[in-house]
């Protein structure tokens, strides 16, 4: 699991952007975040899901994963299941742990996947807030 967040230099960005469309800025970038930045990170995550030599359903190429929507955040997940069911990706659930007969080395495709999107989700929200300011001048 992985929640957007910003760090403080990027949170100053953000407010100072949403204080140009008060009246707007909260559902843009709810909808921005729902619209591409749930999409971007879960896009990125992916990317850094490795797959194994053999011939079978890897979760890397098999829409693993789910995105939840908060007010002004979200939260990706794995889609789950338990391990020992079929086409589940249990393994997905603790990739930092090195859990599992064949996982013996933390993974970490969340954190990576989260790390490069952050910056790009961030660009796509003040773009639509610049954009709504420039509508309204």
């Amino acid at each position: 699991m992985v929640k957007y967040s910003l760090d403080d230099t990027q949170s100053k960005r953000l407010a100072e952007n949403m204080k140009t469309v008060p009246d707007k800025a909260e559902r843009l970038v709810n909808e921005t975040l729902k619209a591409k930045g749930m999409k971007l990170m879960i896009q990125e995550i992916i990317r850094f899901i490795p797959t194994s030599n053999k011939n079978k359903k890897h979760a890397k190429t098999s829409n693993p994963l789910k995105g939840t929507m908060g007010n002004l955040g979200f939260v990706i997940t794995t889609k789950g299941g338990a391990a020992s069911n079929p086409n589940s990706f249990g393994y997905l659930v603790f990739p930092n742990e090195g859990r599992g007969p064949h996982n013996f080395i933390a993974q970490r495709f969340f954190e990576k996947g989260a790390e490069t999107s952050n910056e790009k989700i961030l660009t796509e929200v003040i773009k639509v807030l610049e954009e709504a300011n420039d509508f309204k001048l």
